[in-house]
């Protein structure tokens, strides 16, 4: 009897605990996952715009959510320097240091170098993808 009464406290009390743990997973990986979209969507939108201080002409091809209207490069690039200062909260140190970069000399270079770093902060993994695999002509 008390063999059964210590077999079922113990069944119990691992029931619960393993419903906490699996409600802090849950909670950490849904955190995770807002978190990387989130992040996801900003970098989409830098990229765009690195894309247009390149390039003005690009701005045609995209649907841009601008809370102020770029017409120049140099609004572009002080959208950038904007999206620089917000990524010190959340990008890995690779993006802020290849996007200062671009920041410091905006160029083709410098934009697959940030792309690159991009990805590899949101997906871990590193990239086979060459520059010349990832620029169009």
């Amino acid at each position: 009897m008390n063999n059964i009464f210590v077999s079922l406290i113990s069944a119990v009390i691992g029931g619960i605990v393993a419903t906490i743990i699996k409600s802090f997973l849950d909670k950490k990986r849904e955190i995770d996952l807002n978190r990387n979209k989130m992040i996801e969507d900003k970098y989409r939108s830098l990229l765009i715009f690195m894309a247009c201080a390149l390039d003005i002409s690009k701005k045609r091809y995209f649907s841009l959510n601008e809370q102020v209207q770029n017409i120049t490069k140099e609004d572009y690039m002080n959208q950038i320097a904007e999206y620089y200062y917000h990524s010190i909260l959340y990008s890995s140190d690779d993006v802020i240091h290849s996007l200062k970069k671009f920041i410091e000399s905006p160029n083709k270079d410098n934009y697959i170098l940030t792309a690159k770093a991009m990805r590899k902060d949101l997906w871990k993994s590193k990239t086979k993808l060459s520059d010349k695999d990832i620029i169009l002509k």
